[in-house]
């Protein structure tokens, strides 16, 4: 097992902002059609499941080098779940797809990432993956433009990259994330997938569900299991933290390399719990409709958890290209 370190550094090519901000453009054109298809809405991720309250708590005596930003002392603050499926369309739940768990904690005190100025919120966007589908934000977003013109557009954009064999094996990974088996937002592990900061260290952040054995959530509905549970009862999970320690071994730049937890474990600093509550009815569909209006951003952020890496920077251009495009930022 090797401890935690300091010693991460980013690889910040020259253009590339000017380079992200490009896809960026491109990728309003395509949230502009799909808004034009299903009504405003994000680009990707674009069908929320459920909109849920929940609280978050901060465990007491953590390490150093965990014990810092949100987790720098004991607490609880109030949050806000966003479930949702990670398809650029509106379509079943029984369509193989990504499934997205953002968290919007509230309550906290520190400076924006963004602006520099006091901010109450820290954003974890999460999804049912310890890693990204592509090591690199160039290779995700090329294959999401092809994607979009269909799916004989992405076929000959990976001949064109990798080759005819080369495609199969790039297809064949597409369709295990994508395929990839999902029981129930109340057992499923859920992950930032990449790093951001924890003060003067760097790690993935993931929830790991304390639900016990639950029967699974219908296909064609992936909550109709959480709004049945939460009628009378919690769902609980573990908030844990894996720690950078050397280049090699959990590389920043690399998203697409998993962290291996012989070497850096994952260690337990609080606890999510999403207290029984009404799904249904006038009340819950206005805090819904006001929840599918919220940014969900991991640059919705204070300083001391700073996104790290190639992709969260390409998110930086698209999350606020999505942004404006819906007319939220």
């Amino acid at each position: 097992m090797k401890q935690p370190s300091t010693s991460f550094q980013e690889v910040i090519p020259a253009g590339e902002a000017e380079k992200f901000e490009n896809y960026a453009q491109k990728l309003k054109l395509i949230q502009r059609a799909k808004s034009q298809k299903y009504g405003k809405g994000r680009l990707l991720h674009r069908k929320g499941l459920l909109a849920l309250k929940a609280e978050f708590h901060v465990n007491a005596g953590l390490p150093a080098y965990a014990a810092q930003g949100i987790f720098a002392k004991a607490a609880q603050y109030d949050a806000v779940i966003r479930l949702s499926n990670g398809s650029l369309d509106i379509q079943g739940d029984k369509k193989p797809d990504i499934r997205g768990f953002a968290l919007k904690v509230t309550g906290v005190k520190g400076k924006s990432i963004l602006t520099g100025q006091p901010t109450t919120e820290q954003d974890f966007v999460m999804i049912n993956h310890l890693t990204f589908s592509s090591a690199r934000a160039e290779d995700f977003l090329d294959l999401l433009l092809e994607l979009s013109s269909g799916p004989m557009a992405a076929i000959k954009h990976l001949i064109k990259k990798n080759g005819f064999f080369g495609m199969l094996k790039a297809l064949g990974h597409l369709s295990k994330v994508i395929g990839k088996k999902f029981a129930s937002f109340a057992t499923e592990q859920v992950s930032t997938a990449l790093p951001i900061k924890i003060g003067d260290y760097a790690a993935k952040l993931r929830l790991l569900p304390q639900n016990g054995a639950l029967p699974a959530a219908p296909k064609d509905d992936l909550t109709a299991d959480l709004r049945a549970i939460l009628k009378n009862k919690p769902l609980n999970y573990d908030v844990q933290l894996q720690f950078y320690t050397d280049a090699t071994t959990t590389p920043i730049e690399d998203a697409s390399v998993e962290w291996p937890q012989a070497e850096s474990p994952y260690i337990t600093v609080g606890k999510l719990v999403i207290p029984p509550q009404e799904l249904s009815g006038a009340e819950y569909e206005k805090f819904a409709a006001e929840v599918e209006l919220m940014k969900f951003d991991p640059w919705n952020a204070i300083q001391e958890h700073q996104p790290l890496g190639n992709i969260m920077r390409a998110r930086k251009a698209a999350y606020f290209a999505s942004q404006k495009g819906r007319g939220v930022a």
